[in-house]
This record gives C-alpha cells, sequence and structure tokens, in this order.
C-alpha cells in the first residue's frame, strides 16, 4: 500500500480501531502514541489539548528553519486529530534520568544555543525540552520526538493566531 493511502487510512479510523490494530507505545496528558510499524507512529489526541498540540507540533515542524529543523522527528502526515511522524527509539528507554542536559544533548557545538532559539521562537515549555521522554533516536540521531506543548503565553500566541 502506498504510505499515503496508509495514512489517509490511519486517519480515517477511529480511536477504537486504532487502539485494537497498532501497538500501543504510551501517552502523555493529553495524546496516545501508537506503533504503525517500524518506519511510522501515530499520535492520536485525545481531547482538544491533543489536537491543540498536534496542531503546534506541526507548526513548528512546517515553520522551523534549515539549522532548526535537524532537531525535530520528522512529520509525514498532519491532520488535528492524528499527526504521524517517523518512529524514534525513545530516550527514555535508554536513560532513567528525568531530564536531559541541553548543553550535550547534541554534538553539535551550537545546538544548545539552537535549542533555546527553537524554544523561544515557538515558544515551547522549557521543562518540556529538557524532559527525557521528549527526544528520541532518529537516523542515528537525537532529535526531538514531543514539541507539541507550549507555555502560557504560547498558548495565548497560538489561539490568537489561528483562533484554535
Amino acid at each position: 500500500m502506498d504510505e499515503k493511502l496508509l495514512f489517509k487510512n490511519i486517519c480515517n479510523k477511529s480511536n477504537n480501531e486504532i487502539t485494537k490494530k497498532y501497538e500501543f507505545l504510551g501517552e502523555g496528558i493529553s495524546r496516545e502514541v501508537y506503533a504503525i510499524n517500524k518506519d511510522y507512529v501515530v499520535k492520536i489526541a485525545k481531547l482538544d489539548d491533543g489536537e491543540y498540540q498536534n496542531r503546534v507540533e506541526n507548526h513548528v515542524y512546517t515553520h522551523a528553519t534549515k539549522n532548526l529543523i535537524k532537531y525535530l522527528c520528522p512529520i509525514v502526515w498532519f491532520e488535528p486529530a492524528r499527526i504521524i511522524m517517523r518512529r524514534a527509539i525513545p530516550l527514555s528507554s535508554l536513560i532513567s534520568d528525568k531530564y536531559i542536559n541541553l548543553k550535550t544533548i547534541r554534538k553539535e557545538k551550537e545546538s544548545y544555543d539552537e535549542l533555546n532559539k527553537l524554544t523561544t521562537t515557538f515558544i515551547l515549555l522549557p521543562d518540556d525540552i529538557c524532559s527525557t521522554s521528549s527526544w528520541g533516536i532518529y537516523n542515528n540521531e537525537i532529535v526531538l520526538i514531543d514539541y507539541g506543548c507550549t507555555t502560557y503565553l504560547g498558548d495565548a500566541f497560538y489561539n490568537a493566531l489561528y483562533n484554535w
């Protein structure tokens, strides 16, 4: 099956159908994550907050500059209730620490400054960006796998910008 058709079919399934068909990987407060296969995951919004996080993640991914997008796990399909991303190995499955050190998470000497720029540019929640559970390994690089949580100011900004 062609990937676009696969993604479209998944997005047309009910939450119950996805739960029955795909492997549950984990959940946050507002989204559940399922493995589609070895290459992709789908994040399902639980309620409006989950749709908001999917929308923010998509906004960040589609508006990140070349020097910032390298820190993000790729999004391959977006609908507010569903977001499909490349599958990464969660860093939390390899590291028991609750938080990571942004100064050492990536090998690039400018990574700390760029990750701070990513956080401030998109008004992301710093505690979320530092959380080990927000990171994974994709294509032998450590990338953010969860970048949809914003600060209160970010909430106001995105709600005003998009009328979510």
